[in-house]
């Protein structure tokens, strides 16, 4: 038995900077409307995000001066 399932599609107009991204957001073969339900379906890989502060210098200052506040607060019970 073979089921066909047609699907309907809809012609969208981004900006080229969005077709860009877009693009960029391509993983191997995805079609766009891949793409775009990746994006839209709120779950995110969060690893993506490791490391991506690693070595940025104004990060590290930032972190070094909340350790120092750290350091110097005292808890209150």
């Amino acid at each position: 038995m073979n089921t066909y399932t047609q699907m309907t599609s809809r012609n969208l107009s981004v900006k080229n900077d969005v077709y860009k991204k877009l693009r960029e957001a391509k993983k191997g073969n995805e079609s766009f409307s891949d793409v775009i339900e990746r994006l839209l379906d709120g779950r995110h890989d969060l690893m993506a995000f490791a490391g991506i502060l690693s070595g940025d210098k104004e990060f590290e200052r930032v972190k070094s001066d909340i350790q120092q506040v750290r350091k110097r607060t005292v808890l209150r019970n």
